[in-house]
C-alpha cells in the first residue's frame, strides 16, 4: 500500500519499536508508551504531551491540538515481519 498521511511529516517507520519494553521511541529519544488496544486489533502508543509541546520536531511530527503523537501497531505485526 502507499504511505498515508501528510507529505513531509514523520512516518511511523521513523519511530523505533522496542519489543522488550513494548514501547516506541521517537527521533528525539522520547518514549511513546502503550495505552490501549482498539477493537480492530491495533495497539495505540501515545507520547507525553508535556514533553512534545517543547519538541523541535513538533511541526513535522503531529498536527494534533493536544500535542500528542499516536502510533498504531497491529497485534499481528510481529508475525508479518517474521514472514
Amino acid at each position: 500500500t502507499r504511505p498515508k498521511g501528510v507529505k513531509g511529516n514523520l512516518r511511523p517507520s521513523n519511530f523505533v519499536y522496542n519489543a522488550s519494553d513494548d514501547h516506541y521511541v521517537c527521533p528525539e529519544n522520547q518514549v511513546l508508551s502503550y495505552r490501549t488496544t482498539t477493537r480492530e486489533g491495533y495497539r495505540e502508543y501515545k507520547s507525553n504531551p508535556k514533553v512534545c509541546v517543547a519538541c523541535p520536531l513538533l511541526s513535522v511530527c503531529t498536527q494534533s491540538k493536544n500535542f500528542q503523537k499516536v502510533v498504531m501497531r497491529h497485534v499481528w505485526k510481529d508475525a508479518l515481519e517474521f514472514c
